[in-house]
C-alpha cells in the first residue's frame, strides 16, 4: 500500500518507492538523496514530527537522520513490504552476519575432522587386531637341511574363532615347536590350528583364489551392505567389528569377531542368520572366488563395509 512517509507510525517500516518532485523543488530532493533516501531504500519513522520538533526516521539499517513534515509528504513509501525487502543493506550488519556464518562452517568443519578422526582410530584397531592374529603362512621343516621350500598351506584366519585364535602365537622359537610341525606335515595343515568355527571346517582347493577384480569387489561389497542393510534390526550400543569371507555371489560363508564387545553383541545383527549353512555349497563357492570384507556396525545406527 501507498503512503505518504509522514503518515507513518512510530516504529512501523516501509520502503522508499519515489520522490515527488517538481521545479520548485529540486533542491529539496537533492538534499534527501544526499542523507540517503532514494527508490527501494528501506526506512523506519523513530519520532513523529511534533512542532517545533522535525520527524526523525532510520534510513537503512543503522543511519539516522530528521526531516522536516513537508519533506515526508513529498516522500511516497509503500508498506506491504516482502522479505527480500528487509534484506540488511548495511556494511557493517552483512559483515557480522558473515562472520557469523563462517563460525557455523568452521564448527562443522571441526565435528567433520572429530569423526574422521574417530574413524580413523577405529580403522587402526581394526589392522592392529588383524596383525596380532596373524599365523605364519610359511613354516619350514627343521627336520629337513635340503627342502626349506617346503611350506604348509595357508591358515585361514577366517575359519578360527577369536577366543581360540587370540591363544595362538606367531611363529616363534619355543624348543617344542619343530615337533608340532613335524606332527603334522603329514596331515592336513589346517588341523593343526583350527578350532571349533561359526560353520563346518573349510578346506579351500588351490584352485580358489581371492577376487581382485575392482569392480567386482565393489558390486560385491554393496551386495553385502544392501543384505545386512535390511536385516538389521537391533540397536548395537557399542561399536562393533566383524571380518566375515563371502563367496562371488555375496552368500556368507565364515565370519569371526575381532575382540570380545563384537563377540557379546554376535546376536544383535543378522550376520549368523545370513551365513551359508550347506556345507556342498558353501565349499563348491569358496573353490572359485572368494573374498574377505569388515563389517562395522556403529552405535549410532550407521553400518558400513570395507573389502579387507
Amino acid at each position: 500500500m501507498m503512503m505518504n512517509l509522514s503518515d507513518l507510525k512510530i516504529g512501523q517500516i516501509a520502503i522508499v518507492d519515489r520522490i515527488i518532485s517538481s521545479d520548485n523543488t529540486t533542491g529539496i530532493v537533492q538534499r534527501l538523496k544526499e542523507k540517503g533516501i532514494v527508490s527501494n531504500k528501506r526506512v523506519q519513522v523513530l519520532r513523529e514530527a511534533k512542532f517545533p520538533s522535525p520527524l526523525r526516521i532510520r534510513v537503512g539499517s543503522s543511519k539516522e537522520i530528521t526531516i522536516q513534515p513537508q519533506e515526508a509528504e513529498m516522500i511516497i513509501v509503500k508498506t506491504d513490504i516482502s522479505a527480500k525487502d528487509t534484506i540488511p543493506d548495511n556494511r557493517a550488519e552483512l559483515t557480522e552476519q558473515v562472520r557469523t556464518a563462517s563460525l557455523v562452517s568452521l564448527t562443522t568443519i571441526i565435528l567433520v575432522v572429530i569423526a574422521g578422526f574417530y574413524r580413523i582410530l577405529i580403522t587402526r584397531d581394526i589392522y592392529q587386531g588383524n596383525q596380532a592374529k596373524v599365523v605364519a603362512n610359511v613354516v619350514y621343516n627343521s627336520s629337513s637341511t635340503g627342502t626349506k621350500n617346503q611350506t604348509l598351506e595357508t591358515i585361514d584366519k577366517s575359519q578360527v574363532q577369536p577366543t581360540k585364535v587370540a591363544s595362538i602365537e606367531t611363529v616363534n622359537n619355543k624348543s617344542d615347536y619343530p615337533e608340532k610341525v613335524a606332527q603334522t606335515t603329514n596331515q592336513n595343515p589346517n588341523n593343526y590350528l583350527r578350532a571349533k568355527t561359526h560353520s563346518p571346517p573349510q578346506n579351500v582347493e588351490p584352485i580358489a583364489k581371492k577376487m581382485t577384480n575392482k569392480r567386482e569387489l565393489l558390486e560385491l561389497k554393496q551386495k553385502l551392505y544392501n543384505t545386512i542393510e535390511q536385516t538389521w534390526k537391533t540397536p548395537i550400543n557399542v561399536t562393533s567389528i566383524y571380518l566375515v569371507k563371502v563367496d562371488k555371489n555375496g552368500a556368507i560363508a565364515t565370519y569371526e569377531p575381532v575382540n570380545q564387545i563384537a563377540t557379546d553383541n554376535l546376536e544383535k545383527t543378522p550376520i549368523p542368520s545370513l551365513v551359508n549353512s550347506d556345507p556342498t555349497t558353501k565349499k563348491e563357492s569358496l573353490q572359485t572366488e572368494w573374498a574377505e570384507f569388515t563389517i562395522l556396525f556403529y552405535d549410532n545406527g550407521t553400518l558400513e563395509v570395507q573389502p579387507k
